[in-house]
């Protein structure tokens, strides 16, 4: 019937409910949001029996879902059955069974498939279109950090809470890479100021610093040309024990992969190679591209030679404090991001 996005979700169920409903992804926040509106709208249709389904080891029994099906309701005429699939693969038998409920689902029932995130192959897995074509699929990507702020926006207004920008940033920048933060954060404004304006002293004094980052967050910051922010994300690395090696890792790999493409001067056909080779996604590409041709491979060979040092400092063959080293080896790319 449907693959929808979360904005659409509310237009979805003020209507006729569909009888299945797949709803995964990689936030678990909006997911489990999602199911609830599901099911409250259930509830509203006339779905007032409930049945939960754990298929979250290898050992479930996929007859229980066709057991399910065709029990009668001995309360109510219409049910809910609610499959939970945290895994997201729910292995030959489970997939055969998602289809045979698929191609005859019972009259007066809805099945609530709730999954976590599902990759592109399991995407286009048969029972992921099994159930998208007898009912609605609804995948929720990650909030990524350009979109945090429109998202705490709209969070904001649902409790009636009014913020500038300045406000928004804050937030934005306190709870990165964790929206359940965020959404807390939100509720606890509301809790301590009411509906209405929120300044950005009152904000500071209530939102803590619950952002997340990984290494790949720093790749980004660095070749984004911010210090601010780069030297943020570093520090929380730092504090929830990233290991050094690793985010020299990452450093080092946008740095060889610049190098390599100053190198290629605007070779197509083996630029495409080396993206694919590396997993660059689509969105990064323009701008690594731009770096690259904004000064020599020479530039790029130079901070590679700097990471090796930095490596040293790390394996204690050379004096130094690594996260200082891995700090100042990230600021030199920013420096030099910047400039172009």
């Amino acid at each position: 019937m449907a693959k929808i996005r979360i904005d659409e979700l509310e237009r979805h169920l003020s209507g006729r409910l569909a009888p299945v409903w797949l709803v995964a992804g990689e936030e678990p926040l909006l997911i489990d949001e999602a199911g609830a509106g599901i099911r409250a709208a259930a509830r509203t249709a006339g779905y007032s029996e409930r049945q939960v389904l754990h298929a979250e080891t290898d050992g479930f029994d996929w007859r229980q879902l066709g057991a399910a099906a065709g029990n009668l309701s001995l309360f109510s005429e219409r049910r809910l059955i609610e499959l939970r699939l945290p895994g997201g693969k729910p292995g030959a038998g489970g997939a055969q069974a998602l289809q045979a409920y698929c191609r005859a689902p019972p009259a007066d029932t809805l099945l609530l498939v709730a999954s976590a995130r599902l990759d592109a192959r399991q995407r286009r897995g048969a029972w992921v279109e099994a159930l998208s074509r007898a009912g609605v699929m609804l995948y929720i990507w990650p909030v990524g950090r350009r979109d945090l702020p429109r998202w705490i926006m709209q969070r904001l207004h649902s409790r009636g809470l009014i913020a500038d920008r300045m406000v928004v940033e804050l937030l934005a920048e306190r709870a990165e890479g964790n929206l359940l933060a965020a959404a807390q954060e939100v509720e606890k404004l509301y809790l301590l100021l009411g509906a209405g304006q929120v300044d950005l002293a009152a904000a500071r004094r209530a939102v803590v610093d619950s952002a997340r980052y990984d290494v790949f967050d720093l790749s980004e910051a660095v070749l984004g040309g911010g210090c601010t922010r780069v030297a943020r994300i570093c520090r929380g690395l730092q504090e929830e024990g990233t290991e050094p090696t690793l985010v020299l890792w990452a450093l080092a790999r946008e740095l060889r992969v610049l190098a390599t493409l100053s190198a290629l001067a605007g070779d197509a056909r083996r630029i495409n190679e080396l993206f694919r080779q590396h997993r660059i996604p689509k969105h990064r590409q323009p701008r690594l591209c731009q770096l690259a041709a904004g000064t020599t491979a020479d530039a790029w060979e130079g901070l590679l030679a700097r990471a090796a040092g930095v490596d040293r400092v790390i394996k204690g063959a050379a004096p130094g404090r690594p996260w200082d080293e891995l700090l100042q080896l990230s600021f030199e790319l920013t420096a030099l991001a910047a400039a172009i």
